[in-house]
């Protein structure tokens, strides 16, 4: 019965990775700061800028900046791509040039300031370095801005945007004390419904592993200081520190006293770019599902499928 049942997860999975899917945005606003990213799943990076967004909320605030910012992140997810930055007085319409087509759906009202990325992984002290480079370079964004073609990354637009080698100067200047400041802040990850359980929260550039209980009550389980994933299946929550590596925190009543699992790495990640597929099986097992292209002979891209072990922190292929 039981390899019935994950024989039908993978023909269901393997199906539904045949389908075409879309990109889309997400979009929230914290005070004067509107946020957008544009991805292709729900991965955990729209949470993480976010997060951002609310940072670079403080740092307006500190530097005395009240008229809006328009924080528009490209999540070049598929890959490594070398992180490009575009700055801006505008509207923040972009041309496609591909089609000639306008995004007349602009969010912006009036002109702001736009601050662009396209990258991989996004990073809050950059995000923070562009915002604070923005408001005390204004008057020369303005007058220097000048649209250009951009064609990288599958990107084809059209924008305005100040020098690119500038802005990229910018980044790596030393940090300020008041990014330091708010950089200290800590930040919970954007979540309305969650109440009690296992969370994480953003501080010094740190991802910090909670567990709260139903009176409110807290303790750190663990800080790491990447974050790839963060998905809560059945009663197990499962951080992804990277593309390949994961632990499972959970407090079982079997044979691992602990709450955080030893790190797994699964071979054959790296050339995965989806979220994972995780499943509750039943008890406390789980399966783990992705594909990847290999050289190999045969159907590509090739199904993988693990089975995760709670009680036990074991992980076994398929």
């Amino acid at each position: 019965m039981m390899k019935k049942t994950l024989l039908s997860i993978i023909i269901i999975f393997s199906i539904q990775n045949t389908f075409a899917h879309q990109d889309f945005w997400m979009i929230k606003d914290y005070g004067n700061i509107k946020v957008r990213i544009k991805t292709g799943y729900q991965y955990e990076e729209i949470n993480k800028v976010f997060i951002y967004g609310q940072l670079a909320e403080k740092l307006a605030i500190e530097l005395g900046y009240k008229d809006q910012i328009f924080l528009d992140f490209n999540h070049h997810y598929t890959g490594e791509c070398e992180s490009d930055y575009f700055i801006s007085y505008d509207k923040g319409a972009i041309e496609y040039t591909w089609n000639g087509s306008t995004d007349q759906k602009s969010l912006l009202r009036n002109k702001s300031i736009v601050i662009r990325q396209v990258s991989r992984k996004f990073n809050a002290e950059t995000t923070l370095k562009l915002v604070e480079y923005a408001i005390q370079n204004l008057p020369e964004i303005k007058s220097n801005q000048n649209y250009i073609v951009y064609n990288e990354n599958y990107c084809q637009w059209k924008i305005q945007t100040i020098d690119m080698m500038k802005i990229k100067q910018s980044v790596e200047e030393s940090t300020s004390q008041e990014i330091k400041s708010i950089m200290s802040t800590r930040i919970e990850r954007p979540d309305k419904d969650f109440k009690f359980g296992y969370t994480y929260y953003w501080q010094n550039d740190k991802y910090l592993i909670i567990d709260r209980d139903v009176y409110g009550k807290e303790r750190i389980v663990k800080e790491f200081e990447e974050l790839y994933d963060f998905k809560k299946v059945g009663n197990c929550t499962f951080v992804f520190t990277s593309i390949s590596d994961f632990y499972t925190v959970n407090k079982t009543y079997g044979r691992r006293p602990e709450i955080i699992s030893k790190k797994w790495t699964i071979n054959n990640a790296e050339l995965n770019y989806r979220p994972y597929k995780l499943e509750h099986l039943g008890g406390y097992k789980y399966s783990i599902y992705f594909s990847y292209n290999s050289n190999e002979e045969g159907w590509q891209p090739k199904p993988s499928t693990l089975i995760y072990d709670e009680t036990t922190d074991e992980l076994i292929k398929l």
